[in-house]
């Protein structure tokens, strides 16, 4: 390893104001926040597995691989997800009927409230996290934020 005659303190200093790292603070403390209501309210899952559940519950018959598409996430972390959320009851795997290669993805009746549920304690979680600004600012920092995720996928796609 490189011998490095910077302090983490001047290390730190030149990373702490990158929107990567801001990025990162926020979704940590998003997380944080949604946890807290997943264990309030007794979910039976964890906040990261929240987007591939809403996404089979909108979707119905899903492939896997569309779902990872939807959500931007790789297969295999989509693959581990459903199957922790098969393991729960929330959703079924079966394979599709005109391309064995593929399975499709449903959730359970107990699934469909599990999603449900949580939409309203999504929602929960960002008013309150958007109470510190006014509307406006609010509106604003949204748009800025789309308009920063585009541009980074268009980004991402023109790269691969």
């Amino acid at each position: 390893m490189e011998s490095n005659n910077e302090s983490f303190d001047q290390f730190f200093e030149g990373i702490k104001d990158t929107l990567f790292f801001q990025m990162h603070r926020i979704h940590i403390v998003m997380f944080r926040l949604a946890n807290k209501y997943f264990v309030q309210e007794k979910f039976p899952i964890k906040p990261e597995q929240f987007p591939v559940l809403i996404s089979i519950y909108k979707g119905v018959n899903m492939s896997q691989q569309e779902i990872a598409n939807l959500i931007h996430r790789d297969k295999s972390s989509v693959q581990r997800t459903i199957l922790a959320l098969q393991k729960k009851g929330l959703v079924i795997i079966k394979p599709d009927e005109n391309d064995k290669r593929k399975n499709l993805v449903s959730t359970t009746e107990e699934g469909a409230l599990v999603a449900l549920k949580l939409k309203g304690v999504i929602q929960n979680v960002e008013k309150e996290i958007l109470e510190i600004f006014d509307a406006e600012l609010t509106l604003r920092h949204i748009h800025s934020l789309k308009v920063i995720a585009d541009n980074l996928e268009q980004l991402h796609k023109a790269k691969h």
